[in-house]
Formats: structure tokens, sequence, C-alpha cells
């Protein structure tokens, strides 16, 4: 079988938007690259040796976002509907150049030509993440972290989830219990175990997401702490956790708001980010009158991570 593999060139600030829109289009599998992200995680190994030049040389300034239908799909009315999408995408948030490129791939391609861009980097202070097919040697106190993506493709580059990254790494305590809502592949969830929670109720509304995370936990050897659920922060048992985490974005985390004291122990803590800035201020009063107090804001790019606590059993 052969596929279509569109290439969409965009901003930081648009790349999740144009991502999630093409996977609600039938995209079978969806990646990101950016070239910033990417030449920060080879910095941040101090190992610039580590990728080849004509690699790095062939990355411009602008985020890429592929995605790859089905060659069955009529190719014209795919790049028409999709240049109509980034359109009104374009009406609210900065879309860059939005443009598109086409290439008719065979399955062997679609499977590896992606995996030259991840390599292992460090999310968080002693936190590396690594593909399976990459070679890595800890150092000191790291701890390593094995992703497959899969056709999820979610590789934890993103401002969003180091921001997280960053904070579970400071506040998760040993037994901890917690609950990472839109866990994707799983990335979250398995660091939470890695720093010591006892419990971690991931869930996620993707089917595909869900496989490829129930994967990567079996992979971490996790799986005897985190339960992989299939939906919404409704399926989630009914407990209160230690701390809750939800890299999302900003309407969902407002949306769910009124729900989120009630999964939360007293002086129990809420992680929210995929956030972009001027949104800031409405997940915090959001936040505010569901009885939580805002005591950190993290902040990357265009894009703000926040840490509230629950001051009672609500």
């Amino acid at each position: 079988m052969n596929w279509i593999e569109v290439t969409v060139y965009t901003t930081g600030e648009a790349y999740d938007a144009i991502a999630d829109m093409l996977t609600g289009m039938g995209a079978s599998g969806v990646s990101i690259i950016d070239p910033d992200e990417f030449r920060k995680s080879i910095e941040q190994l101090d190992s610039p040796d580590y990728i080849d030049s004509g690699l790095m040389k062939s990355f411009g300034e602008d985020v890429m976002v592929k995605a790859y239908f089905p060659d069955s799909r009529d190719e014209a009315e795919l790049v028409q509907v999709i240049e109509s999408e980034i359109d009104r995408i374009g009406k609210f948030i900065n879309t860059g150049k939005g443009t598109i490129e086409t290439a008719l791939i065979c399955d062997e391609d679609w499977a590896n030509n992606w995996k030259k861009y991840y390599k292992p980097f460090k999310i968080a202070e002693d936190i590396i993440i690594k593909p399976t097919w990459e070679d890595y040697d800890a150092q000191g106190n790291e701890k390593i972290i094995e992703i497959d993506p899969g056709m999820a493709f979610g590789t934890g580059t993103h401002e969003t989830t180091a921001m997280c990254a960053e904070i579970l790494a400071k506040h998760i305590k040993e037994g901890f219990s917690v609950a990472d809502i839109g866990c994707g592949t799983g990335i979250l969830s398995i660091i939470a175990a890695k720093c010591g929670a006892g419990l971690v109720d991931a869930v996620d509304n993707d089917i595909v997401a869900v496989k490829v995370a129930e994967d990567n936990v079996k992979l971490n050897g996790c799986d005897s702490v985190i339960n992989i659920i299939h939906g919404t922060m409704d399926d989630l048992p009914e407990r209160k956790y230690d701390l809750i985490a939800a890299n999302i974005i900003a309407d969902v985390i407002i949306g769910f708001a009124g729900q989120v004291p009630g999964y939360l122990k007293k002086n129990g803590m809420f992680v929210a980010s995929g956030i972009i800035r001027q949104r800031q201020d409405e997940v915090i009063n959001a936040y505010k009158r569901a009885g939580l107090e805002c005591h950190e804001i993290h902040s990357k790019g265009e894009w703000v991570a926040m840490l509230f606590r629950c001051p009672g059993s609500l």
C-alpha cells in the first residue's frame, strides 16, 4: 500500500491545531518536526556530533507537520480541504507560511523515514527520553524512558510536555497517586512512575494513543503502576489523587475545571499545560472559581503550564 505524505509548513504556535485538524480528517499518522526543539534537544545532550551534519543543515525555520493518508484519497481534493482548514485556523492564530507539499511514499518509507528526526533528549533534570531504536547510556542519576511513538507520533519535545515533566519531577513524592488526563503516548505517566508514584491512572479518548501508551508502559516496566484507560476524565475510577496532570488545550482544561477538585485529595495538586499565554488568565480564573489556588506558573515560548493546589477536601 502507498501513502500520500502531506507536509504543512507552519509555526510553533499553530502546529498543534494543524496536527489535530489533519488527524480529524482521517490521517493514519501525524508527526511534528520542530527545528528549534530538535536543535535544543541535541544541545541538551552536549553531543553535536550525535547527528550527521547533513541532517542538521536540512532544517529550515518552519515547523513541519507531516500527515499520512491512504493513496486511495483524491490528492487534489485533499489538499484543497487542508488549505481551507489552514485558512480557518489562521483567523485565530498565526499559521505562518501554511504552505503544503505532497509526496507518494510506500509502506516501508512511511514506517521509517520520520525516525531520523527523533533522538534521545533531556526533558527534565535527570530524565532522558529516548526512542527504542536509539542507544543512550545513563549518566549519574539519569532516568531513561524509552518511547516508541508509533502512529501517535508523540515525542515529548514540545514545551508543554517539557514543563509538565519538570513540575512532576519536582513535586511527585514516593507513593503518590496520579491521574494523567489526555495521556497520549504515556510519557508523563511513565515519568510519574519513574519519579516514585505508586499508582497512575492514565486516560485518553484516542484508541490509537491508548494502544501506544500501553506498549510504552510495558516497555518501561511500569505496567504494575500505570493503568491505561480509553475514555475521558469521567471514566476515571472513583478515587482522589495526590496529583492530576492535564497537558491538553485551554478549552478542555477550562471545561472540566468544576470536576477536578472532586478528584483531588486535601492539598492535592493539579498541573495544567498546553495553554497559550493569551489564555492564561482564563484558566486561572476558572480554577479560582472552582476553589483551587494557583501556586506556580511556568512559561516556555508561547506556552504556559500552571500548578494549582486544592486547599481542602472538596
